[in-house]
């Protein structure tokens, strides 16, 4: 039977660009943890024992920045690839850069037999409830402790629902294995330390003559670190804090005329910055990127003309999230409220809100100098 992917959320940089290739079986980088660098015409290849899987993308906002349900595309696809005998893999996002969600997560049907539902909860921005909601309908998760709970980049794993990895634990292992395990294939990414108990009898097609993927381990050492931190806290306590952070930052961006608070989506506040001049509108992202940089710089002695106040935030290194392009009239900037963040805030609300205040006044110091800084060539 061949298989079909349909994948969410693919453009407008809601999730990482390697997402859509890695989803198709495809390299999505110029590096292989067990390889190292691999040459440009094996960037652009397929990977070994992935050969005919075909994908279906589709973009997370129109051109204006509104948001696109998928869900009602998401349920025709699976309904048409049943009736063409196609296994239909369905990869819903839960929470991209911005936090923006899918409002229906995908499930498997027949516990994985007719078709398999993947939830990417990548940004760890859920709860207890959801997950174990996500697992009942046997979805697989994506989840990594590289976003909300700040670990090093690419401290991934992949949570199999029990139904799922019971059929795995006594199903024959694929006929392409010998392919789809060697070095050309998933080999290139994992060794057989990192399987699960149900794949047990997956583990002789991987590398095991001395392939560790050290640097995977250090990353969950410290991703779950940072969930430990946490783990105390209850799910409504999190919750509770989290909005009540979120209606306070939001309300420090409206109150600037620099800064518009485009979007709050749980622990992710989007804000859009006003280009000035004569030609009103936002930030371009290549503009935003410039900004990125001086949030990070301190930038006081480069305005001549900054009032004290300006000065006084324009001369402290600042740190948000990264620019998204969400529109073609502008991109945005995030403020996310991470673990240690969070726990700041429970712990002394006032400091974790004047920390912000700073970023949020920097923000708007920038923007009302973003030409002279331009100038400055820095």
């Amino acid at each position: 039977m061949s298989i079909i992917i349909f994948h969410t959320y693919t453009h407008n940089r809601e999730i990482g660009a390697g997402s859509a290739p890695a989803a198709c079986g495809k390299y999505f980088s110029t590096h292989v943890p067990l390889i190292g660098r691999i040459s440009k015409e094996h960037q652009e290849a397929t990977l070994d024992g992935f050969e005919g899987v075909e994908c279906v993308e589709i973009v997370a906002r129109e051109r204006c920045g509104k948001a696109i349900n998928a869900s009602e595309e998401m349920d025709n696809f699976i309904i048409n690839s049943l009736s063409k005998g196609v296994f239909p893999i369905v990869h819903g996002v839960f929470g991209g850069k911005t936090g923006l969600r899918d409002t229906k997560m995908p499930g498997s049907i027949d516990a994985g037999t007719k078709s398999l539902g993947v939830v990417d909860a990548c940004q760890g921005r859920f709860t207890r409830d959801e997950i174990h909601d996500w697992l009942d309908q046997d979805s697989l998760v994506l989840f990594t402790a590289s976003k909300f709970y700040q670990a090093p980049p690419f401290c991934g794993a992949v949570i199999i629902p029990p139904r799922i990895a019971n059929k795995i634990r006594y199903a024959p292992v694929p006929a392409n294995s010998k392919n789809m395990f060697s070095i050309d294939g998933l080999g290139g990414f994992m060794t057989s330390t990192e399987l699960p108990s149900c794949m047990e009898h997956w583990k002789t097609y991987l590398p095991n003559d001395g392939f560790n993927n050290l640097g995977l381990v250090l990353r969950w050492e410290a991703g779950l670190a940072g969930m430990e931190a946490l783990g105390h806290v209850p799910d409504h306590v999190r919750t509770e804090a989290v909005n009540e952070w979120a209606g306070h930052v939001s309300s420090m961006v409206k109150n600037e005329d620099m800064l518009d608070a485009w979007c709050i989506e749980r622990s992710i506040v989007s804000i859009r910055v006003v280009k000035n001049g004569s030609q009103r509108g936002w930030l371009s992202m290549s503009e935003l990127r410039d900004l990125y940089r001086w949030m990070s710089m301190d930038v006081a002695l480069l305005v001549k003309d900054a009032t004290i106040e300006e000065k006084e935030v324009l001369c402290k290194p600042t740190y948000i999230g990264q620019p998204v392009d969400v529109s073609e009239t502008h991109a945005i900037v995030r403020i996310a409220l991470g673990g240690d963040s969070l726990l700041c805030y429970l712990d002394d609300k006032n400091a974790t809100l004047q920390g912000d205040q700073l970023v949020i006044k920097k923000l708007a110091a920038i923007a009302r100098h973003f030409d002279t800084l331009k100038k400055s060539g820095k």
